[in-house]
C-alpha cells in the first residue's frame, strides 16, 4: 500500500490543485495562454467550438481561439484606460 494522508491534507490538495482563479494557464509543454476551465473563459470556449463545429480542438484552432481571447482582453484595457 502507498503512503497515506489525512483527509485534511487530501482536501487542501484537491483545493489547490482544482483552482482556477487567472483566466491565464500556467506554463505548459504546449504553449498555451488561456485557461480554458476559468468560469467566464468555459463559456466562450464551448461556444467557439460549436461555433466551428468542434467537439475537440485541434492544436491551430484552439491557439486561433486564444487569439480571438487576447485580442478581447486588449480591447477591455483600452477601453478602461480611456475612462
Amino acid at each position: 500500500m502507498g503512503k497515506k494522508i489525512s483527509w485534511e491534507d487530501a482536501e487542501r490538495l484537491g483545493v489547490q490543485k482544482n483552482k482556477s482563479e487567472s483566466i491565464y494557464a500556467p506554463q505548459n509543454k504546449y504553449g498555451y495562454k488561456i485557461n480554458i476551465n476559468h468560469p467566464n473563459i468555459r463559456p466562450l470556449y464551448d461556444k467557439f467550438k460549436r461555433s466551428i463545429g468542434a467537439i475537440i480542438l485541434s492544436d491551430t484552432e484552439r491557439l486561433r481561439f486564444e487569439a480571438l481571447i487576447t485580442g478581447m482582453i486588449e480591447r477591455r484595457q483600452l477601453k478602461n484606460e480611456r475612462n
